[in-house]
């Protein structure tokens, strides 16, 4: 069944505001940990955001609001993967990237079960976290070529990332809008930050991806707030986590601004 263009457009808006939501909490709090030392604020991935999201004044209902906009944007990315909104076609490559489009509209709507849950006062238990799962998987006799192939994937979703940025890819969804200079450099330039960050913290993903299948270890896998973590470790951890967090804010900021000029 098609949607109406306006029911496009409010899950296309409703979706990438969420998500704008918690990339710029990640991306804040790991700039507050910098800034406030050890345990002012500290690395967290998407849970960890949506987790601090409910201990605020009227928690449970930003939490409903949150787990909305999240279940929008998996609703918007699965459409896409299904109608081929994007045009990528039905060859190798087209079908390779709309599978990419409803596994991440699939881990956000993983996201939006969990803030409805903590919403509704359950808690975020009664799922396997990806630990869990990744344990599960190597568990199997083929169960390492599985996350081997995961983290090929992950390592193409980091390079993806930054071919948009470096090709300005990401410009493509205003075309045609009339936005003046300044508008139109703050959209070139968030997504040219944002989406580097992403591929470095994909990129740290898919590494662990790798270790975990290689040495059959799910305890190797790290996740958005892990990697982060990860960084912050190396040396001039804290110049490069604060790098990290102004990216990973940009990134947020971008999806504000896509949310609010693009149109489907």
């Amino acid at each position: 069944m098609a949607l109406s263009l306006s029911t496009q457009n409010k899950l296309f808006t409703a979706g990438y505001t969420a998500k704008g939501v918690v990339y710029s909490l990640i991306g804040i709090f790991a700039l507050i940990g910098v800034i406030g030392g050890a345990g002012e604020g500290g690395t967290g991935g998407p849970k960890a955001m949506i987790e601090w999201i409910g201990t605020n004044p009227f928690g449970n209902i930003l939490l409903f609001l949150i787990g909305l906009g999240l279940l929008a944007y998996c609703s918007w990315r699965w459409y896409t993967a299904v109608k081929d909104k994007e045009n990528e076609g039905d060859d190798k490559e087209g079908i390779a990237k709309r599978i990419g489009y409803a596994v991440s509209g699939t881990a956000y709507g993983v996201l939006s079960v969990y803030a409805f849950k903590l919403a509704l006062g359950s808690g975020g238990g009664g799922g396997s976290n990806k630990q869990d799962i990744i344990a599960r998987i190597l568990s199997n006799s083929w169960g390492p070529y599985v996350v081997g192939l995961i983290a090929v994937i992950m390592a193409g979703v980091a390079i993806f990332q930054l071919y948009r940025a470096i090709t300005d890819k990401h410009m493509e969804g205003i075309k045609g809008l009339q936005l003046n200079e300044e508008q139109r450099e703050t959209f070139e330039k968030t997504g040219e930050v944002g989406l580097t960050a992403r591929f470095v913290v994909y990129g740290i993903i898919s590494y662990f991806l790798f270790r975990a299948a290689l040495m059959d270890d799910p305890s190797q896998f790290k996740g958005v707030g892990e990697s982060l973590s990860y960084i912050e470790d190396q040396t001039y951890g804290q110049v490069l986590l604060a790098i990290m967090g102004l990216g990973l804010l940009a990134y947020g900021l971008f999806m504000f601004i896509r949310a609010r000029y693009e149109r489907v």
